[in-house]
């Protein structure tokens, strides 16, 4: 296993960890849990770049890299809404997770498809936003958690967080319909295959 599958490999597994560690708040727990889920987004760009640079794309780098980024987001997503991390947005970012996993398992069924057609599906650079801007709301709720149980006193940074957390979660949101809209009348011909 090269360098960049076992980034993404780890990155898996510290997504399940970050999950874990969300679930307890001893002082200082929930900083570090930041900073933890922070290392592991890092890894997202590292892998990929790494694996570019030195010419080491794999068939198993670019399947465990798709999935481990679901992993991350999906995962997170049920964690942040179990624990109620959302607060009085709770059901607004029920109805967001809900529509960005669909649309990921929208996609991926495509992809499936596609393979077994031998149908080249290019990459949209939506998706690429939509990533980002998921990773970043994610971290932003996990950030404002940091900030209200370990630095009392910085409430205008917790509000920062919270709130760009959830509008981020909004774009990302709507660029997930569009985009899961966007592979429905581009590839819609392989569910009539």
């Amino acid at each position: 296993m090269n360098f960049p599958n076992l980034l993404t490999v780890l990155r898996t597994i510290m997504s399940l960890v970050t999950a874990v560690l969300l679930c307890f708040d001893p002082a200082g727990l929930p900083t570090f849990t930041f900073f933890f889920f922070v290392t592991a987004g890092a890894t997202d760009w590292l892998d990929g770049y790494i694996a570019r640079k030195n010419n080491i794309v794999t068939v198993f780098g670019k399947f465990m890299d798709a999935l481990s980024d679901k992993i991350m987001v999906i995962g997170l997503f049920l964690i942040l809404l179990g624990l109620n991390l959302y607060k009085d947005w709770q059901i607004f970012a029920m109805y967001c997770a809900l529509i960005c996993v669909t649309r990921e398992f929208f996609v991926s069924g495509i992809r499936m498809l596609a393979a077994g057609t031998g149908t080249v599906l290019a990459a949209e650079k939506m998706g690429k936003y939509k990533a980002a801007l998921q990773m970043y709301s994610i971290g932003a709720i996990i950030c404002a958690r940091a900030v209200e149980l370990d630095w009392s006193g910085f409430e205008p940074m917790y509000y920062f967080a919270f709130y760009t957390g959830i509008g981020s979660l909004a774009i990302a949101t709507v660029l997930s319909t569009w985009s899961g809209i966007s592979y429905a009348f581009r590839y819609g011909y392989l569910l009539k295959a």
